[in-house]
This record gives structure tokens, sequence and C-alpha cells, in this order.
């Protein structure tokens, strides 16, 4: 404050000014408040310790205080400031809050909204912005998503062709009991409009009609409107950018496709007017790779779809986005671009952030198949930053203990080959066998069409070792051991080296590797082991599989699995078991038990409850199977990943060999029990089930609950079966 005194002397006037300086802010303190943190508080705070004192700004602090507990839900919130003089000409400014409860908006109404329902209204006002809804039953009042959500019931109407739409502010009115607000809604319709005429025609540069690209059917064809349809916005402008990307893929970056909409208010009808203009061709000059501290340039390089020289291409920018993403290495990926050294050259910046790719994993679970489980993994994904990946996994269950070694070269020597070397030694434990496996296999790969149709050839050298000494079925009667010490029998136990090839070929045009919900998957393999790859081993093996995964709404997906195997050996003691077919289980056939259904041969015979004679027998495997499984998935707890499923499974496995269909068949009242196949008849004993479950997409991987319940079931066989277990199906 400035104060100035007149006195009067002798000689003239005499003034005096009395000055007192504006007290500084010696502390800033805030009480109150729970639910934001104190030090946000303090940064939005325009009054600053060690600041002079400005009632301005405590005034416009409050204000802020408050707008920050609007935005939070908080609207009644109050906020009130204390100025507490002390020594030195110094204040302390003290903010005390009063948060109150959230106001969330107990009701909505909508007035005049004659052609979209009230749940339509409410659908299209849902933000997602922090799981907050504007108007939505229960959600807090935010100011912000208040306006937001008004322009988005505009929107919707204009969808439908209602241009002249009119949403009136809003009428919020207090609940008497200040927790909550409610809110009246007013819209003012108007007529619905539709098209009278559409053109969409390119100009050239001297504003004259140009031969597009394509052709003139083709451009006209990219917009899905005509005239006599209701005008829709949306789909206008979805159009339009497809307009526009049809010409930036052909190196027009800078092409324009403004709409021009002229209404006649008193016919309800609208005009659409597209002039295109393409301007000049683009190149690409500079392709620039920041932020990869640790993996090398060319990695990145490698999966661009453009490259320095070529013309601009949308689609090729919007692909290379996604394969660097897809590569794993990093948190995020942008490509930008900026025009380069001429309106005609436009520069490339690739921005990536880097996450980790070293990983190390421990793990423990339970699954009905194979009881418990503990796995161990040490992972490279990005090995020296060249792109490469080495891992070591180490397993161990009731019925398996695997260690295993891979490295994969995604680019050999820089080209489109990739390979995987592979080295594992592995036991599995069946139920009435079990098989060691040491050994190794090398891979190539290579795309035949990016990125959907791939190749491969696999060699795999590895020693199999059978042995029926740590299973029950075979060494429970003195009957089963003396079958299996005779010849055919015993031939399937015969073990040794296994040298062979695996060429296979595979299309993939799922959405998703892990959660798939649109798309097809094809896969065909051939597996030959002779005696010309140095063998002990001889066999062709055949198998072809196909997945149809097709979404429809609301969460739900149906999907089909379908797989066929044939394999057959040239020597004449048969094929060996650890390479023929087993079905049963969560795994393909379910309400069934684990690698229960196929071939059987007959251990002893008992009677069922009704006094007929049934065979009692052990699964042998078979030549050929054929499964299919139907599923329709369906959300029940989405947010969480938790989904239920429904279900319905057929198939079997037959023999094809005379020497194991005529040992198994003799005295078996029930052709089921050891189906060999004889022609298309032999469909007729498909096993088929029917089920449902549970499957939540946990932070610890998928997990599968489900209850299967065979057609028919044999005597032997249960009328229910439960299996749980870690990992996706199909």
């Amino acid at each position: 404050d400035v104060e100035v005194d007149l006195e009067l002397e002798d000689a003239g006037v005499g003034l005096r000014f009395l000055v007192r300086e504006r007290p500084s802010v010696a502390v800033v303190e805030i009480e109150g408040n729970s639910e934001i943190d104190t030090d946000d508080l303090t940064e939005a705070l325009e009054v600053k310790a060690g600041s002079v004192l400005s009632y301005p700004a405590v005034r416009r602090s409050i204000q802020k205080i408050r707008d920050m507990y609007a935005e939070q839900g908080y609207f009644l919130a109050e906020a009130k400031s204390d100025v507490v003089p002390q020594k030195n000409n110094e204040v302390i400014v003290k903010f005390t809050i009063q948060e109150h409860g959230q106001v969330t908006v107990k009701r909505v109404t909508f007035i005049g909204n004659d052609s979209i329902p009230d749940a339509e209204l409410r659908a299209a006002m849902f933000t997602g912005n922090a799981g907050f809804f504007a108007f939505g039953s229960g959600g807090p009042f935010r100011q912000d998503a208040f306006e937001r959500d008004v322009a988005l019931i505009s929107a919707l109407y204009y969808d439908r062709g209602f241009l002249a739409v009119s949403v009136n502010t809003p009428r919020v009115m207090l609940t008497p009991d200040r927790t909550g607000i409610e809110v009246s809604i007013t819209i003012n319709e108007g007529p619905r409009f539709r098209i009278r005429q559409l053109r969409v025609f390119e100009r050239g540069e001297d504003g004259k009609e140009v031969e597009p690209i394509g052709g003139r059917r083709n451009l006209r064809n990219l917009v899905r409107a005509k005239p006599g349809d209701y005008f829709n916005r949306a789909e206008l402008l979805e159009d339009l950018q497809a307009v526009r990307t049809l010409y930036r893929d052909h190196g027009y970056a800078n092409v324009e496709a403004n709409p021009q909409t002229p209404m006649s208010e008193k016919e309800h009808l609208v005009d659409i007017v597209v002039p295109v203009v393409r301007g000049p061709l683009v190149h690409f000059e500079r392709i620039e790779v920041r932020g990869n501290s640790k993996t090398r340039d060319k990695v990145i390089r490698r999966e661009m779809e453009v490259a320095e020289g070529e013309l601009f291409h949308e689609t090729n920018l919007e692909e290379s986005r996604l394969r660097i993403t897809s590569l794993g290495y990093f948190e995020r990926v942008d490509i930008s671009t900026e025009q380069g050294s001429a309106p005609d050259k436009m520069n490339v910046y690739v921005e990536v952030t880097e996450r980790p790719t070293g990983t190390f994993q421990v793990g423990a679970g339970f699954s009905s198949i194979e009881n418990f489980i503990a796995t161990a993994q040490v992972q490279q994904a990005n090995l020296f930053g060249r792109g490469q990946s080495l891992s070591l996994q180490a397993q161990l269950s009731g019925i398996r203990q695997l260690i295993n070694i891979r490295f994969f070269e995604p680019y050999f020597l820089d080209s489109d080959f990739s390979t995987s070397v592979d080295l594992f030694d592995q036991l599995r434990i069946f139920n009435d066998f079990s098989q060691r496996t040491r050994g190794g296999s090398l891979t190539f790969g290579y795309p035949l069409v990016e990125p959907e149709l791939r190749a491969s050839l696999t060699y795999t050298l590895e020693l199999d070792e059978i042995t029926t000494q740590t299973t029950n079925t075979f060494l429970g009667t003195s009957n089963a051991v003396s079958v299996f010490t005779r010849l055919p029998l015993a031939n399937l136990f015969n073990d040794g080296v296994t040298s062979s090839i695996k060429p296979a070929l595979t299309y993939d045009s799922r959405d998703n590797r892990l959660f798939p919900t649109k798309g097809v998957y094809l896969r065909g393999s051939t597996e030959l082991a002779t005696n010309t790859l140095a063998s002990d081993n001889e066999f062709l093996k055949h198998t072809l599989t196909g997945r149809y995964y097709y979404p429809l709404g609301g969460g739900l997906v149906l999907k089909l699995n379908q797989e066929l195997g044939h394999v057959t050996s040239p020597s004449g003691e048969g094929v060996p078991i650890f390479t023929r077919f087993f079905l049963g289980g969560i795994l393909d056939l379910r309400g069934y038990r684990f690698r229960t259904v196929g071939p059987r041969l007959p251990l002893y015979t008992t009677t069922d409850p009704n006094g007929r004679p049934f065979s009692i027998g052990a699964a042998i495997g078979g030549n050929l199977q054929y499964f299919q499984n139907l599923e329709l998935e369906f959300p029940i707890i989405d947010s969480v990943g938790i989904r239920g499923v429904v279900f319905t499974d057929a198939g079997n496995a037959w023999n094809l060999e005379d020497i194991y269909c005529k040992a198994a068949g003799a005295g078996v009242p029930y052709k089921e029990i050891s189906p060999c196949f004889d022609g298309l008849d032999s469909l007729i004993t498909l096993r088929t089930s029917y089920g449902f479950g549970v499957r939540w997409f946990s932070p610890l991987g998928p997990l599968r609950f489900e209850w299967g319940f065979p057609f028919k079931p044999l005597p032997y066989e249960e009328t229910s079966v439960f299996e749980f277990t870690i990992g996706n199906f199909f």
C-alpha cells in the first residue's frame, strides 16, 4: 500500500509517501484432501512459497482446486483460504478443502427424441475415459465429459440424416441428498434429410474434370451412399478416407477430398459434391530411425514396407508400423512424416521406445492331465540387438520332463529365409508306455505371400526309447504281458534312431495369434522317416489342420477346428506307437479321458450292468484320425478376461494295418472298441460329445475349465469328464 500526506509549509507544499511492502508467502499449506495428492494440488496453485502475496492469485488458486475436483467427479467440493500473518512481514497461506462425496448421475431423461430411443443415446454417450460415464447410471458427474457427450448426441443424429438437429444445454438438478444429479436433455430433431444427388470426381489443375485413378466407376464405388439414401456423416467420412488412401497409395500424399453438402431445408434434401484434387507426386526422401539404443537399425529397417526414393504409400507405412510393433521389442512405435527438401519430398521418422527383451520366468500350476506342472524359462528375444532369439526351457509334470534349447534367426544371412535350431531331451509318460526322446531339429521357413502364406522344411534327428516298465495297464495281468512279448504286437514298441524331414505349408489370416476372433488358419505337413536318411524307424505321416473364426457380434465368436491325420510305414513291422494317433481329453476330444479313444487291444472280457459282455483293452493308437471341434465363445466378465464356451466335438482314430486289426478284433463283441478303417462306413464310428466351460485369460496365462459329456458312452467310459489345463485350445 502507498499513502500520500500533504503538508503546507511557509515555502510551499510538502508531500510524504508512506510505503508498506506486501508480505511474502512463507508456506503454502493444504488440508482436508484425500482424493487428490497434495503434490498435484500444490503444483497447480498460483500461490507459491517465496512469492509475494497476491490475493487475485489466491482466488484463482481456489478455483483451480475446485476444477481439479470437478474433473474427478467431486462437483460439490469446497475450498477456502486463510492468510495467517507471521513475523518479518511473512504470511502462511492455508487452503482448506471439503471434498464431500462424488456426485453421480442418478437419472437421465430425454425429451423430443422420437427417432432414437433412450438406450441408444446413452450408449453413444459412453466416453470410456478412465471408466467414467458422463450420463450412465451410477457414473460420476464430470463437466468435461458432459460437454463431449452432448456433441456425441448431435453426431449420432447427423449419422441418421438429421442435419438440422439441435441439442439444448442439458438441465442439471441436484438431488435433495446432494449426492447425485438428475439430467434432462431436450432435443429438437428436425427433419431427416435424404441424398438428392451425389457426385465424386477428380478436378484437374485447370479446374476441369479429369480421369481419376482407377477410373470414374471405381472412384464412385468407393462411396457407398447413393441418391435416395438417408445422409450418414460417419459413413461418408469413412468412405472419403478410402478415396484419399487410394491416391496416397499411388504417391499423392497431399490429396484433397473435401465434401460440399448444400441442403434444401424446404425439401429436406442434401447434395454431396466431392471434388478430388490429387496434388503433386511425392517420393520418400529420407527414413530415419530414432530411439533404438540397443536394437540395430537394420532390424527395424528390414520390417519397413517403404524405401527411400519410392513413391509415397500410406498403406505400406501403416503396415510397416504393424510389422515393427509385432517384433515385440518396443513398448511404442510411432511413424510420422514431414516435408523434405522440396514439396515433392517426404521424410519418414520411426520413433521407437525399447522395452526389456530378456525374461526369466518360473511358474507352477495344476492340470487334470499332467497333474502338478512346474516350468522355468530363460529367454532373450533380441539377442545383442540383432533380432535373434535364444531360449532355454525346462518343464516338469506328472507325465512330462522336458529340457529344450532354441535359437531363432528371422532373416538367415540377411535373406527372407528364417531358421531355427532346437536341442531337446524329453520324457513323456502315457497310460501304457513311456517315451524318452533326445535329439534336435533344424527348420527353414520362407514367406510365399506376406504375411499370410509361409513354407517351411524341418529336419529332425532323435533317439527314441520306448518302455512299458513305468506303466500299469500292460503289467496288470500275465496275459497282457504274454501278448506283448509276441510279434507282431511287440513291434509297436520298436525304438531307435528317427531321422526325418517334414515340409509344411501354413496360411494364417487370423486377427490375433493368441486370442483370434476372425480369420482362417490352414496348415498341411508331411513327415518322412526312412532308411535313406539313416532312420531305424520308418513312416510317412500326413497332417491337415483347418481352423475358422467368425465374430457374431456382442463378443460372441464362432470357432471351428478340424484335423485329419494319416500315417503308414513301408516296414513290415508297422508304425511305431509313438507316432500313432490317440484321441481323448481336453486337447482334442472332450468328454473322454486322455488318449483313450481309438484302436484298443482286448486284454480281458467282463460284463456291463445289463449282463452284456464287453472287452477291457489298452489303447494302441491308429494310423488314421479325424476330429473336429465346434465352439461358441461368449463374454462373461470381459473386462477381466473371463469368457464362457459351449462346444460339441467329434472324432476317432482307426487302424489300417491288418496285423493289428486281426490281433485286436478277435472275439470283441463291440466294434467301437477296436475300430479298423473300412471305407466311408467307418465314419459311423465317430465318437461325439458336447459340453461347456469357463476360460480365464489370467495374468498367468489362459486357464481352461471344461465339462464334457459323451454321446453313447461305452460301458467302461464315464458319462461326464471334467478337465482343466493351462493354455489355449485353438
